[in-house]
């Protein structure tokens, strides 16, 4: 059995560039937790299918702003005490048309809770505990008013490290409630 290794004919470096300045600006807000970041990476409405990472999630379907504040709201990416890095690894072409464009990355997403009493807006706070999860992330891009936004998000986790619902977990405390 062979793999046959999908090389894009009609992939400008124009459209590249884009592709991968704005998955690195969605990876940049999620760890900034800076709403306009995020915001500016995405189409108007976005899904989001997190069951290969959390079966409870599944996918959900979103208009671009409501996607913005529920994953950089308290019970997400918002979470005050959680710290994270989302680091893209080298991208995979996976099909490349006029209209979409779909990336598959290597992806690791490190999680740390900060230590509660801590100055969280210290880059020196310390972290009480860790999750890191290493997946697949495959992301569709579409053309918005002329410029490639993402359409699609879905990770597939390889493996995680830790407890990555306890390490995300609402601040002071709260249950942890499917997402």
């Amino acid at each position: 059995m062979t793999f046959d290794i999908y090389i894009p004919s009609n992939l400008t470096f124009q459209d590249y560039l884009a592709v991968c300045q704005c998955a690195r600006t969605l990876a940049d807000g999620y760890d900034r937790k800076d709403k306009s970041r995020v915001r500016a990476s995405l189409a108007p409405n976005i899904i989001v299918d997190y069951s290969l990472v959390v079966p409870a999630w599944g996918e959900k379907h979103f208009a671009a702003d409501a996607f913005v504040e529920e994953w950089l709201g308290p019970n997400h990416l918002g979470v005050k005490a959680l710290a994270t890095q989302h680091l893209l690894g080298i991208p995979y072409f996976k099909s490349v048309t006029d209209e979409e464009i779909v990336v598959e990355w290597q992806q690791m997403a490190s999680h740390g809770r900060r230590v509660e009493g801590e100055d969280y807006a210290s880059p020196m706070c310390k972290i009480g505990e860790i999750s890191d999860g290493r997946s697949w992330m495959k992301q569709t891009f579409v053309k918005v008013e002329g410029s490639w936004r993402i359409r699609i998000i879905r990770p597939e986790v390889l493996y995680h490290t830790g407890d990555f619902l306890s390490v995300g977990r609402p601040d002071h405390g709260e249950d942890i409630k499917p997402r």
